[in-house]
């Protein structure tokens, strides 16, 4: 989904971008959800429950009303480095509204923030949201693990193939993966700001699988290793983010 405020302005979704020709800022997921629901309810007040709600409860976290105040606070300067003032309104012990006169908005996909933050779940399963949340983070530190196994002996396997170097880093992705959608990813976005610190010497892994049969929503994972003098992965950091396929 993708916003575009006062004719200058836009708000990328899947990218978590809020831009114009000039500048870029990258929010936080907190952020980014609270932004996504207050343009959806654009000149409508959404109390301090429904937003806590929305933006923590709903994702297993828990809601603090410093937390919302401080990204509150975030948007609002942000909004103000684009010329947007007083567009951020505090309706005093009820909650908050966006009010803006020029918004317009292009929806070409479902992407996983508007189906994670807005959308009702799937009637036919019971899926408690906490325990979907913990056992996807315990999933998250194994496929880490069997990564950084991937990287330290990735000369003695035949699960990865090499995509490219490009500067200093060599990019490797696992042999399931369609090769469009790694040059997709490192083609622009967060892909595109990895390959900027390329400088030094470091090995790239991607992964990515489907969060479910019926969407074409992806769980993309990027390890970065940086090489040592003698040529073997040091310290490793990892990113992970969903996206439409």
């Amino acid at each position: 989904m993708y916003f575009l405020i006062n004719n200058k302005v836009s708000f990328n979704v899947a990218e978590r971008t809020v831009s114009d020709e000039r500048t870029q800022h990258v929010l936080s997921n907190p952020s980014c959800r609270l932004l996504l629901i207050l343009l959806e309810n654009n000149n409508r007040l959404m109390t301090r429950e429904d937003l806590l709600q929305k933006v923590w409860g709903d994702f297993g976290l828990t809601p603090s009303s410093n937390s919302l105040n401080n990204n509150v606070s975030i948007l609002r300067k942000i909004l103000a480095e684009f010329d947007i003032h007083d567009a951020l309104k505090t309706v005093p012990k009820q909650g908050f509204e966006l009010a803006l006169d020029d918004l317009q908005f292009n929806e070409k996909s479902r992407d996983y923030m508007v189906m994670q933050a807005i959308s009702q779940p799937d009637k036919e399963t019971n899926v408690n949201k906490t325990k979907l949340i913990r056992w996807s983070g315990l999933l998250f530190t194994i496929i880490a693990a069997v990564i950084a196994l991937y990287l330290n002996f990735f000369d003695q396997h035949n699960d990865m193939s090499l995509y490219k170097q490009i500067g200093q880093c060599k990019i490797y992705y696992h042999n399931n993966v369609n090769v469009k959608r790694v040059e997709n990813f490192f083609s622009h976005g967060q892909g595109q700001k990895l390959l900027e610190k390329c400088s030094r010497p470091s090995y790239i892994y991607y992964d990515d699988s489907k969060v479910n049969e019926k969407t074409d929503l992806l769980e993309i994972f990027v390890a970065q290793c940086m090489v040592n003098s003698e040529g073997d992965p040091g310290e490793c950091k990892n990113f992970v983010t969903t996206k439409v396929g």
